[in-house]
This record gives C-alpha cells, sequence and structure tokens, in this order.
C-alpha cells in the first residue's frame, strides 16, 4: 500500500471536524419530517452548507488520490486502500451526524454527503447517482429518503458505468450515506438540518430576549 501523506493528512482534516461545534447563534435546527415549504430560503442562506459541500468534496477527493494499492500484495490485504477509505468517511459522516447541538437530535448531513459522492466517486457514477437521489428525494417530499435512495442510486450507477468489479471501491460513501438514518432509528432521534436566523426575524427577536431568571 502506497500513501501520499500529505493529500491523506490534508483529506483527515477536510473531512472528520464536525461542522456543528462552528454553528453559532444564528443557527436554527429543524426537523426534516416538517414541511420544507417557504424554508429553502433560510436554509440556502446558511453559509455553512456551502462550506461543508466544499471541504467534504475536496476531502474525500484527496483522501480517493491518497493511497494506492501495491502491486506486489495479494490476498485480503490487497482491499486495505478501500479499508481505509471506508473508516475515514464512516467515522467524517458520524462525526457530522452525531455532533449535534439540538437536543435529542441528530444532525442530517446533506450537503456533506454530496461533497463526499462527488468527491470521491467517478464523475459519471456521482452525477447519476446525486441527480437521481435528489429528484426522487423531491418528489416523495421525504428528505430522510435521501439516505436511502442515494446508496441504491451509487451502486446501480457503479454497475452500469464502471462495471461489477468496481462495485468495493463505492462501499464507502454507499455505507456512509445509510449511517444517519440508521443511527437515529437505533438512538429514538430525529434528524435535524440548519438554517439561518435572518435579523428582524421573529427567531431573531427571540433571541434578543433576555434570559429568564
Amino acid at each position: 500500500m502506497l500513501i501520499d501523506w500529505p493529500f491523506f493528512a490534508t483529506a483527515l482534516a477536510l473531512l472528520l471536524p464536525p461542522i456543528a461545534v462552528f454553528h453559532g447563534q444564528r443557527v436554527r435546527y429543524r426537523h426534516i419530517s416538517r414541511d420544507w415549504d417557504r424554508q429553502w430560503g433560510a436554509t440556502f442562506l446558511l453559509p455553512h452548507h456551502l462550506v461543508d459541500l466544499l471541504r467534504a468534496a475536496a476531502g474525500a477527493w484527496l483522501l480517493a488520490h491518497s493511497i494506492a494499492r501495491a502491486p506486489e500484495i495479494t490476498g485480503v490485504m490487497k482491499y486495505t486502500p478501500e479499508m481505509i477509505h471506508t473508516a475515514v468517511i464512516l467515522c467524517g459522516v458520524l462525526l457530522q451526524t452525531i455532533v449535534c447541538k439540538e437536543p435529542d437530535g441528530f444532525n442530517a448531513p446533506f450537503t456533506y454527503l454530496v461533497g463526499v459522492a462527488a468527491g470521491f466517486l467517478p464523475p459519471l457514477v456521482a452525477g447519476f447517482a446525486l441527480v437521481f437521489a435528489i429528484a426522487i428525494t423531491a418528489g416523495a417530499r421525504s428528505p430522510a429518503t435521501f439516505f436511502v435512495v442515494l446508496p441504491m442510486a451509487v451502486v446501480a450507477a457503479g454497475a452500469l458505468f464502471t462495471g461489477k468489479k468496481m462495485l468495493l471501491t463505492l462501499a464507502p460513501v454507499v455505507a456512509a450515506a445509510l449511517t444517519p438514518w440508521l443511527f437515529a432509528l437505533l438512538f429514538g432521534r430525529d434528524l435535524v438540518f440548519t438554517q439561518w436566523i435572518r435579523a428582524g426575524s421573529e427567531s431573531d427577536a427571540r433571541l434578543r430576549e433576555p434570559p429568564p431568571r
């Protein structure tokens, strides 16, 4: 196994820090099961989502290119790169999910997973899987659907564009996409997404109120 350590270290620095530690007072949490009507503006205005997308894409690309299989390695050990990729991406998405400032809630890392898929997967596989998963999720009006449809779409796109022999390399994204949904079910918590509280809004007014004595 050949490792490009600068690439690998940078990938860890980008993928592992949970975005929730940077959420300030103007970030509010909303259950993904609630109605999304009139919520898109507040969601897209939150700059953390763009940062999350870009750093996940860059980190996943660096991770994919940081480890190469040594030609002399055979047996189970030849799959070490895939195992390391899976471990790092799983740790990353798990940290994004469970580190949450909403009591009894888990973050729904939509943009993080989109970035990971875009940066780690082959372009055709990523494009097909993401478009399909987003379209189905929007049509179903159930955001949690994304975490189930995306891994299926990745497997289908991988079989279509890369052949069955390449499916193992897609395992990190498939496992990561299922993680938030599975952990929410396992621990009985709600998945939440973050929004930006605009100055002058009712939520902003509540923030300005003095704390109760």
